[in-house]
C-alpha cells in the first residue's frame, strides 16, 4: 500500500508550513519566557516537532496495518530527516549568516529573525508546489513537458527539476531575505519609537 497521491499536498503542507509555524512561534513563546538564549529555544521548540512527528508516523503506521506495511513508516522518517536537513537546518543556518552579512549583529538575533522569517518562506514553498494546479488539479509533481534523465531517473520533467530548483532556493535563501527585511523594520520602529 502506498501513500495516496491526494495526501501528498498534505504532506508537503506538513513539512513546509505544518513545522515553521509552531516551531517558530514555540521558540519565541520559550526565548520569552526564559532566561536562555533564542537557540536553545529554538532546539526545544524542534526536539518538540520531531516527537510529534514521530507520533504522527506511528499513528498512519498503526492506521496502515502494522508490521505488514514498514515501508510507509520508513518513507515518511527518511523524509522527515532530509525535510529537517534542507527545510530547516539549511535555511536557518544560511538565513542567519545572510543577516549577519548585511547587518552588524550577534548570532543569536540573526538566528532568531531568520526563524522569524522561515514560515514566510515555508509557505511561499508551499504556494510554488501547489501552484501548477492548486490544492485540486494537481501540483507540480504532474508538470508535463519534455522529460530527461537526472541522476539516472529517467523521464523527469525538465519543468519539474527546475520548480525543484526554484523551491530549494527559495527554501534556503528565503529566511535570510524575510528576516533581514523583518530586522530592518524592527530597527526602524525602534529609532521611530525612540526619538519621540
Amino acid at each position: 500500500m502506498a501513500l495516496p497521491t491526494g495526501l501528498v499536498p498534505v504532506l508537503v503542507f506538513v513539512l513546509t508550513v505544518g513545522i515553521a509555524v509552531p516551531v517558530t512561534l514555540g521558540s519565541h513563546l520559550i526565548y520569552r519566557n526564559g532566561n536562555g538564549a533564542f537557540g536553545s529555544a529554538l532546539r526545544i521548540a524542534l526536539l518538540e516537532a520531531s516527537v510529534l512527528y514521530l507520533v504522527g508516523i506511528l499513528v498512519i503506521w498503526a492506521i496502515a496495518g502494522g508490521l505488514e506495511l514498514w515501508e510507509i513508516p520508513i518513507t515518511l522518517l527518511v523524509t522527515g530527516v532530509l525535510t529537517l536537513i534542507i527545510l530547516v537546518m539549511l535555511p536557518l543556518i544560511v538565513g542567519r549568516r545572510f543577516i549577519q552579512h548585511f547587518r552588524p549583529v550577534d548570532r543569536e538575533t540573526a538566528l532568531r529573525f531568520a526563524t522569524y522569517g522561515w514560515p514566510i518562506t515555508m509557505l511561499m514553498v508551499f504556494g510554488t508546489f501547489i501552484a501548477p494546479g492548486g490544492l485540486v488539479h494537481g501540483d507540480l509533481l504532474l508538470l508535463g513537458g519534455k522529460r530527461i534523465c537526472v541522476a539516472g531517473f529517467c523521464g523527469i520533467g525538465v519543468s519539474f527539476v527546475m520548480a525543484m530548483v526554484l523551491e530549494i532556493v527559495v527554501a534556503v535563501l528565503g529566511p535570510g531575505i524575510v528576516g533581514l527585511v523583518l530586522y530592518s523594520s524592527a530597527v526602524r520602529t525602534y529609532e521611530r519609537g525612540a526619538s519621540t
